[in-house]
């Protein structure tokens, strides 16, 4: 056997066995207050019930939405679906939502990682009109006739006008107060339907909160690519109260993997960012469980900073390990659940089998869609178990 095959062999055996490795992590409870109600809540679903809220906030992990898609899907199975959840006002270059997508002409995307606003809603994208008859409609991906609630946050100048908002059955007008921030409107509307913007200056949109008029569970999923979990202090001081506003019953935090590849990180800004994160959520949704997720596995095929803790090979980002060392105190410290995705993998080093698996993508940082659904299922098994005991 030449050298090469003897070297081919070798990583074939070492990505078996790190498969073999991998299996559903636990979601651990660290003392979760709110455990008990979320159980409940989930439980007790019916028609007398609001939905079970999820937010899902995190990196590009979280906005391609197969992983948080997948986490969707098995949970709306389970307890019933009420809809799409949260939305971008539109399209994002580079994101998408398993469920729903939205078609504009004439409004252009305002986007917290590289744009300025004081006072950037939830998810830190803007919508704005750039010309009298600008629309914008949002679209479920699979049919639906049945009538739905649909909140649409508005942010109104002295001198707008309102937006045109029309399902198919007569327009109606979406009016926001002048000067007063950002508003939810609501309407029972059905999909698809249209904003349109008749003259400028035109209110701005911030996001949609789309669900059914049913008992079941909506998960929103508030991703942007390439973001940290800093990326929060550029939405203003203001959008606590949107938080609020939802209602949710857990908020999933699921940052860390962009931190892990930034060689200058100050940990001890990190801690005290997470740490923001975490007393934020707690004092705007005192009623939600938290999970906190920890990083999963990647590593660097070429170049960079790196920990030099895997056998041969590429290797870790050299930031990986103190991040997720991090995410664990805290949420053990702030009595949080966690769920450690790295485990899920088989443990460190992991990324490298999944990648021969066809689990993970080339770049070893994200994952195939197969991944994605595989990950979205160990969570889900995870939650479950945790949610009966």
């Amino acid at each position: 056997m030449t050298f090469k095959a003897i070297a081919r062999a070798s990583r074939w055996m070492m990505a078996a066995a790190l498969a073999a490795q991998a299996q559903a992590a636990p979601v651990q409870d660290f003392g979760e207050p709110n455990l008990a109600r979320l159980a409940a809540r989930f439980s007790l679903q019916g028609d007398a019930q609001p939905p079970v809220r999820v937010i899902q906030f995190g990196d590009s992990h979280t906005a391609a939405d197969y992983f948080s898609g997948e986490l969707r899907a098995r949970l709306q199975a389970r307890y019933g679906d009420a809809g799409i959840g949260w939305l971008p006002p539109v399209n994002v270059p580079g994101q998408r939502n398993a469920l729903a997508y939205m078609r504009s002409e004439g409004w252009v995307l305002r986007n917290s990682r590289r744009d300025i606003d004081p006072d950037f809603p939830l998810g830190g994208f803007v919508g704005v009109a750039q010309r009298p008859g600008a629309s914008i409609a949002v679209r479920p991906r699979v049919e639906d006739k049945g009538l739905w609630r649909v909140r649409i946050w508005l942010r109104q100048s002295a001198d707008g006008q309102g937006l045109i908002v029309d399902d198919g059955s007569g327009p109606r007008r979406a009016q926001a107060s002048a000067g007063a921030g950002w508003q939810r409107v609501e309407m029972k509307l059905k999909l698809p339907f249209t904003l349109r913007a008749d003259s400028l200056p035109a209110p701005e949109v911030g996001g949609y909160e789309l669900e059914k008029l049913a008992p079941g569970v909506a998960l929103d999923t508030v991703g942007s690519n390439g973001a940290e979990l800093a990326l929060w202090r550029s939405w203003g001081g203001a959008w606590g109260r949107q938080l609020a506003a939802r209602e949710a019953d857990l908020v999933i935090l699921a940052y860390g993997t962009n931190e892990a590849f930034d060689p200058k990180l100050d940990l001890d800004e990190y801690r005290a960012t997470l740490q923001g994160a975490v007393s934020l959520v707690r004092s705007q949704l005192p009623q939600a469980a938290i999970l906190l997720l920890g990083a999963p596995d990647s590593a660097r095929s070429k170049g960079g900073a790196v920990s030099r803790e895997c056998a041969a090979g590429p290797q870790r980002p050299l930031m990986l390990s103190a991040v997720q060392q991090i995410q664990r105190q805290l949420a053990r410290d702030n009595h949080l659940l966690y769920w450690d995705w790295q485990q899920a993998m088989g443990g460190p080093c992991s990324m490298r089998a999944w990648r021969q698996q066809q689990l993970g993508r080339p770049d070893m940082v994200h994952f195939t869609g197969p991944g994605y659904v595989r990950l979205g299922d160990d969570l889900y098994e995870g939650l479950s178990q945790r949610l009966a005991r």
